[in-house]
């Protein structure tokens, strides 16, 4: 065991809050707010990038680049969980556990408590890399005209954006709502935060 986490839940800890995406009401919840937050983010960056000036003629241009954005949304899928899985391994040294529900893909530690930072590092990593990847080729294909490449950008980062809806509602809780030394248990689809009895 690292320093980060433990087999066992440190004594005197009690659950305090789980969320879990396997349960139907969640899940609708998470995936409502996450259309609602792409469809949000997209509209703002078309609205920044084109300023009323968006002139795509529909063709064999924008169906490669729809064929592509769904080639490249499963691809980071993909490495927005191993995403999590890295920072997961280097700060525990444990086995990982990946997997596909009905209403999200995910990377856990089950049977472990992690601490909040050890949590909140993984939670963060794919929110921070990926909207980096996403925001500079942006900028850039925003710059020089392309507004194809633009499209494509604006629609990877908005829907990047909205699908780490899980990830930013478990900071909240780790950074706004529970103070104090908190351990948290990741099987993946499924977050329980432990708090110290008061």
């Amino acid at each position: 065991m690292t320093k980060h986490c433990y087999k066992e839940l440190p004594e005197g800890y009690e659950k305090i809050f789980e969320v879990d995406a396997k349960k139907t009401k969640t899940a609708v919840l998470m995936n409502v707010f996450a259309l609602v937050l792409t469809i949000i983010m997209a509209a703002i960056l078309i609205l920044i990038v084109f300023k009323n000036n968006f002139h795509i003629v529909i063709g064999t241009d924008l169906l490669i680049i729809m064929l592509v954005l769904l080639v490249s949304l499963v691809l980071y899928m993909v490495l927005h969980e191993l995403t999590h899985g890295i920072l997961y391994k280097i700060m525990t040294k444990e086995k990982l556990k990946f997997g596909l529900t009905f209403s999200c893909a995910y990377c856990g530690v089950p049977n472990l408590y992690v601490d909040k930072k050890t949590a909140l590092l993984a939670l963060l990593a794919p929110f921070t890399v990926f909207s980096i990847v996403f925001l500079v080729p942006l900028i850039v294909f925003a710059t020089t005209g392309n507004d194809l490449m633009s499209l494509f950008f604006i629609l990877m980062f908005s829907i990047h954006f909205g699908g780490c809806i899980g990830d930013l509602y478990d900071t909240y809780l780790l950074l706004f709502k529970f103070k104090g030394e908190i351990y948290v248990k990741d099987d993946g689809a499924k977050q329980e935060f432990f708090q110290k009895n008061k």
